[in-house]
């Protein structure tokens, strides 16, 4: 094993990697339509009282944007030059949008500033070992509400299971510090290289993947309630691509399998993997 030195995060090699990603951020694979939606349909619960809203990680604008367009007060913070550029193309002038590049393990507002704090996808798990501090840092901000989606350990295990027995025919080590410790870095074991062969720039990581008991403790120490965490569409994953697809091209058959996801999240596998595509794992929370 390579010295833990080498976990650290390279951020402004992340910042390149996300800069990469920009071009093909809204295009949808698989079951990513589905996560979504059932982002949407949460977020849209907890807008009553809302006026201003933080998005950290917020990419090409997929949600900020129409948040923006409602009225709401909107600061969509990225990482990444590139997405935020892309943002800025399609919202030209929209005045309640404010764009800001900025690191979500260092976020520059004061405490409580903002009535909704939305952390969507990969500004929590893609910092690795500095996930829990960038988790923290969205709660700290939070005056009123919290949604977060953050990686599954539940999924990111098989991932990392096939993937390993696909490049060398045996179960390599990162399968074990995923299991173990939801751990994945690029630099961490030599034959890592093998595994992201194929990603953007056949890169992937830092990484962190969580358990929902995880996710609640770090919630709860930083002075929050959390009202749910759960996984995020666990149902979707056991459905062909066809299947999805022809869900997406029939609106009211795609409402239908939504709210039959979201009973199956919170009646049957709670601590499910999630979708295969985005996060899988749900976290909302109330400041206490």
């Amino acid at each position: 094993m390579i010295k833990d030195d080498h976990m650290r995060v390279d951020f402004r090699r992340e910042q390149t990697w996300w800069d990469a990603k920009a071009p093909i951020e809204e295009r949808d694979l698989e079951d990513e339509p589905i996560n979504r939606a059932l982002r949407w349909r949460e977020i849209e619960r907890h807008l009553a009282g809302v006026e201003t809203i933080l998005e950290v990680g917020a990419g090409t604008g997929v949600f900020s944007i129409p948040l923006a367009q409602r009225g709401l007060a909107v600061t969509h913070l990225d990482l990444s030059p590139a997405m935020l550029a892309m943002a800025r193309e399609k919202t030209g002038d929209l005045a309640t949008l404010h764009l800001v590049e900025g690191n979500a393990v260092e976020l520059p507002f004061a405490d409580r500033s903002f009535d909704l704090v939305l952390n969507l996808d990969g500004a929590i798990s893609f910092c690795g070992r500095e996930a829990e501090r960038a988790l923290r840092e969205s709660c700290r901000v939070a005056k009123g509400k919290l949604i977060v989606t953050v990686s599954s350990r539940a999924w990111l295990l098989p991932v990392t299971v096939l993937a390993s027995l696909h490049v060398s025919g045996r179960f390599l080590p990162a399968v074990y510090a995923m299991l173990e410790r939801g751990e994945w870095h690029q630099e961490q074991f030599p034959e890592n290289h093998l595994l992201s062969k194929g990603c953007t720039q056949d890169y992937l990581g830092p990484l962190q993947a969580f358990l929902p008991s995880e996710v609640r403790g770090i919630i709860e120490q930083a002075g929050m309630t959390p009202l749910c965490v759960r996984g995020l569409g666990s149902l979707a994953a056991h459905c062909e691509k066809s299947v999805i697809e022809t869900l997406v091209k029939d609106e009211s058959l795609l409402q239908e399998f939504l709210d039959l996801c979201e009973r199956y999240d919170a009646e049957i596998l709670p601590d499910g993997p999630g979708t295969r595509q985005r996060a899988g794992l749900l976290a909302v929370a109330v400041r206490r």
